[in-house]
């Protein structure tokens, strides 16, 4: 969701420097006396001194601004992810938590100090932990599935989360050069 905002606020900020830039242009070509210099103004304001509000072009116009402020208030009411996790503490008045990148950090060191293992990528999306990590060819019998997601399992319950995420471990082995 984050991404789609950025993108839409990128597109407005776009869109509104290039009205701001061009009537910027179009008033010093209209104070110079030269006319319109990119849009014709003076076509469009006769175009809408000609319309009513009950003309199908301005019904179909208006619904379509109020069709995009609803569509941007609909983004706007998605719940978002929580920014950080809960840990459990020895009193419930005590609100703690841990970032969610804390938790990837502590996965992917937990996962990439295994012996055996070349890499590791670690996704935490909503509440599940998604890691994918290389073995090096020559150590590839020691190191399991099983053992990665034991390593897993250990990082996450030594943060003392309230609700630990699930665990998807993906393994496979790196290909000798």
């Amino acid at each position: 969701m984050k991404k789609a905002n950025r993108i839409l606020a990128i597109a407005f900020a776009l869109g509104f420097m290039f009205l701001a830039v061009l009537i910027v242009v179009e008033l010093i070509f209209e104070r110079a006396g030269a006319g319109p210099a990119i849009v014709n103004w003076h076509s469009i304001y006769d175009w809408m001194a000609t319309r009513t509000w009950d003309s199908r072009s301005v019904r179909i116009i208006g619904g379509l601004c109020a069709l995009g402020g609803l569509l941007l208030l609909a983004l706007q009411l998605v719940p978002r992810k929580k920014p950080r996790l809960r840990v459990r503490g020895a009193d419930d008045e005590i609100d703690v938590g841990i970032d969610r990148s804390s938790v990837v950090r502590t996965v992917q060191q937990a996962v990439g100090d295994m012996d055996g293992i070349s890499r590791a990528r670690v996704a935490l999306r909503g509440n599940k932990v998604t890691v994918d990590a290389r073995r090096r060819a020559e150590k590839s019998e020691d190191t399991t599935t099983e053992t990665v997601a034991d390593a897993t399992h250990r990082a996450v319950d030594a943060l003392h989360l309230r609700r630990p995420p699930r665990i998807s471990v993906k393994l496979d082995t790196a290909k000798e050069r």
